[in-house]
């Protein structure tokens, strides 16, 4: 924590995001996902945010979904810069996912349950922070504890693997479109696997290999799929 959030933390102050939702477009986000994803247990607010808040909307198991889903709502509030032909396939913006085990310690501190929505956040503070874009089939590597803990080495972008199609975008009120995004972490040499193959061919392998559950919910003990 630097000087200016220890500041802002003792003050009681903290400024708003530079990139923010309208109250309508936030209700709007707020009620495709509970109506395509499930109802929200609870949110686990960015205290200090910056350029976008990466707030987490936890979803807790059910009997149809018996897992635990985090999802951003405020990284969408950024427009992406994507590349000129890709225009006209509204990819601008997006929310990101996480998919977790039901015995998952959803909001616990300790970095061996924390991970994930460490990532989640971190993942959707790049567009705005590095006015860059992410978007299907983006790996982003990873180099921290969490590779160290659990030999991953990168977090795949691909459509959430359990819900209709119909969950992975929310038209805003001005047409745009919000993409939803779930996050597979990879070991390293899945990484290079889909560097080489692509990202279908990879997602493939996983099917026949693994079946449709590790494309569900992560699985921190799970092999590398590369036979």
């Amino acid at each position: 924590m630097n000087k200016k959030d220890v500041i802002r933390l003792f003050s009681g102050r903290a400024d708003p995001p530079r990139h923010c939702y309208s109250q309508k477009e936030e209700a709007l986000l707020l009620a495709h996902i509970q109506s395509r994803f499930g109802a929200p247990k609870r949110i686990l607010t960015e205290a200090y945010p910056q350029d976008i808040r990466a707030d987490a909307v936890v979803i807790a198991p059910s009997p149809e979904r018996p897992w635990y889903a985090l999802i951003t709502v405020g990284m969408g509030a950024f427009v992406m810069d994507v590349p000129p032909d890709l225009i006209d396939c509204e990819l601008e913006r997006a929310e990101l996912m996480f998919c977790l085990p039901p015995n998952w310690h959803v909001g616990s501190l300790r970095e061996e349950w924390r991970w994930p929505l460490y990532w989640l956040r971190a993942l959707a503070h790049i567009p705005a922070g590095k006015e860059t874009w992410l978007g299907w089939g983006h790996v982003v590597p990873i180099e921290d504890s969490v590779s160290k803990r659990s030999k991953f080495s990168g977090m795949l972008l691909i459509d959430p693997a359990a819900y209709d199609r119909e969950a992975s975008f929310c038209e805003m009120p001005d047409g745009s479109i919000v993409n939803f995004y779930q996050v597979l972490p990879l070991f390293e040499d899945e990484v290079a696997y889909r560097r080489t193959m692509g990202t279908d061919v990879l997602l493939a392998l996983f099917e026949s290999r693994l079946g449709h559950r590790p494309l569900c919910v992560m699985d921190a003990a799970r092999g590398s799929c590369i036979p």
